[in-house]
């Protein structure tokens, strides 16, 4: 039986469950992060609304769908849909704004099916469970698994403790925090995280952790290579936690919760090898929707993402090389 998260005693930290204002940044941002509005505009009409809003945008800034089409270059390239970049270019630009219409919607996020919750059937009663995800589908779409397998610690960046900036960009950060919260995340901070976490794991709990963060560690993912943290391994290695991916993956105009098949430390002779095997576990994930993964090229992410590789500081070679 797994331990509630209850049980395990760590140090007091913000997780999220109380609501903290946002400064005005005017009407328009307060109208466009209304749940209200959300209740009386069916999906399907804002949905239609926000890909117009996005063709718009393109045809008044062409850079822009230029800039999709980096995207997908650099996470396609080396996989078998490398070809595939242009066409899903503007499917990239259009998916944020498709996942936040999910997120402003709540009531429609507790809908999303979990599958393959018997996978962790078979998990030792009392190990801990690290589930890795990427950084994929709406804000809160994660949230039916803490309800189906009880209360998860989950790393998330400081800027969902720091003070909400004013306007839209700080309405999305107090969504995110109530979202999380709701479910039954709790939030810790990701950097000066790993005793907390670790505690949390070697008393049974559960974690979630992103394996799509730049970090020295290269693996292979999605056909080249990609440099990221290690922690996920480490931690299951120190710990003796078994790892579980889980993807929120699109399903027609809503979404589902795929847990995948759990892997065990106990299996890898490294950490090295361990992180390989979680990468190779979400490579096929990816690919079934990726214009759906956030952009290697965002502000805080690898210094260098082409079609060659993902590096986190630019290597010698400029990051051309092969991959």
């Amino acid at each position: 039986m797994m331990l509630p998260l209850a049980d395990v005693v760590i140090a007091p930290e913000d997780d999220g469950t109380i609501a903290r204002p946002v400064p005005w940044g005017g009407l328009v941002a307060r109208l466009r992060a209304s749940e209200l509005i959300r209740r009386v505009v069916p999906l399907p009409v804002a949905l239609a609304a926000a890909d117009l809003a996005q063709r718009i945008a393109v045809a008044r800034n062409p850079e822009r769908l230029a800039a999709g089409r980096a995207v997908m270059d650099a996470v396609l390239g080396g996989t078998d849909r490398a070809a595939e970049a242009d066409a899903l270019a503007f499917a990239h630009l259009r998916a944020r704004s498709r996942g936040w219409e999910f997120a402003w919607r709540p009531w429609l996020l507790t809908k999303i099916p979990v599958e393959g919750l018997e996978r962790l059937d078979g998990i030792e009663p009392g190990r801990g469970i690290i589930f890795s995800k990427t950084h994929c589908g709406p804000s809160g779409g994660m949230g039916n698994l803490p309800r189906a397998v009880g209360p998860i610690y989950q790393a998330v960046g400081d800027y969902l403790f720091a003070p909400a900036p004013p306007g839209y960009n700080g309405y999305q950060n107090e969504q995110s925090r109530k979202l999380l919260s709701a479910a039954g995340f709790r939030m810790i901070r990701a950097n000066g995280s790993r005793a907390t976490v670790a505690a949390a794991l070697r008393a049974g709990g559960r974690v979630l952790v992103n394996l799509d963060v730049p970090g020295t560690a290269a693996v292979r993912f999605l056909g080249k290579t990609v440099e990221i943290k290690s922690g996920t391994a480490r931690l299951a290695l120190d710990t003796d936690a078994v790892v579980v991916p889980v993807a929120v993956l699109p399903r027609g105009r809503g979404w589902t919760i795929h847990v995948d098949e759990p892997i065990d430390p106990r299996d890898h002779p490294t950490w090295e090898t361990l992180l390989q095997a979680v990468a190779d576990a979400h490579e096929p994930l990816v690919l079934r929707a990726p214009e759906q993964l956030e952009s290697p090229l965002r502000a805080g992410g690898w210094a260098v993402a082409t079609p060659s590789g993902w590096f986190a500081a630019v290597p010698p070679d400029g990051g051309m090389g092969a991959a």
